[in-house]
């Protein structure tokens, strides 16, 4: 008997042992920053959005100790960029009730990884009559940075704990034509934080209106007991707010703010089909 209980105990310790020691946070304990007045919203499903050029505190609306919350302070704090943000609550859809964490892990990398999918996201239109319009007529992993071919979405076979990923992607844009773009995927424990960058000068009637390397749209999926929260951020360096040419101007918190959504939209689309 004293053998077996010996025995019984190591098999118990060695079962702590291979379990892993990461437990999913719960979303009321990422929120603390959140203005009161804003959390009953968010946790709705409904998304809130904030301007830095309104005064507004941007990374607030980020989740505590989140890659996201990181980078929108980092880029609040600078003195020559302007900053917008997002933030909204979803549950997991209900045909992952099944799922362990690391497959809805895998779930969410997989969708951000899968740039094609963003042809055809669109946006709402507040001077067509509030009607959707197109975003992305096209959309597309790149063989490399320098290249123009097209390859196929990258798609893991597993979720890594932590890992650091970059993909180029051709985006046609509805304002600013097609471009290259830099997809940076930053993976922790419960986080999968994917950060957009120009990888080609952003043209607006011709005209530069953001030159290669200064915006970055990044959207951030914390994972949670209770759901997913998610974040987004574009930030955009040594520009004024609007551009101005000859033939027509464009505001570029608005034409951002629009293109987060999208984001945001497309995730949740995506992860629910």
């Amino acid at each position: 008997m004293a053998v077996l209980t010996k025995r019984l105990s190591i098999l118990i310790i060695l079962m702590f042992l291979v379990l892993p020691v990461f437990a999913e946070p719960s979303i009321y304990d990422l929120i603390s920053d959140m203005p009161q007045d804003r959390v009953n919203e968010f946790l709705s499903g409904e998304t809130i959005e904030m301007y830095s050029l309104d005064g507004e505190y941007v990374p607030s609306i980020a989740m505590e100790g989140s890659m996201g919350k990181s980078k929108a302070k980092k880029d609040y704090e600078k003195e020559d960029a302007f900053t917008l943000g997002l933030a909204t609550f979803i549950e997991y859809p209900a045909d992952w009730n099944g799922l362990t964490f690391e497959e809805k892990k895998l779930e969410i990398i997989n969708t951000f990884l899968s740039i094609s999918t963003i042809k055809g996201i669109t946006y709402i239109s507040h001077s067509s009559g509030e009607k959707p319009k197109v975003l992305f007529s096209d959309a597309y992993t790149l063989v490399d940075k320098d290249s123009k071919k097209e390859a196929y979405d990258v798609e893991f076979s597993y979720a890594p704990v932590s890992y650091k990923y970059q993909v180029a992607a051709y985006l046609k844009d509805s304002i600013f034509g097609g471009n290259k773009y830099l997809v940076d995927y930053d993976i922790s424990e419960s986080e999968i934080f994917m950060t957009i960058t120009n990888y080609s000068d952003l043209k607006f009637l011709l005209f530069k209106a953001v030159p290669k390397g200064e915006l970055n749209m990044c959207v951030d999926a914390v994972m949670t007991k209770e759901g997913i929260a998610i974040f987004a951020l574009a930030t955009v360096y040594g520009q004024e707010s609007t551009i101005e040419t000859p033939f027509g101007s464009i505001h570029l918190p608005s034409a951002f703010m629009k293109r987060i959504t999208s984001l945001k939209n497309w995730f949740i689309q995506e992860i629910n089909k």
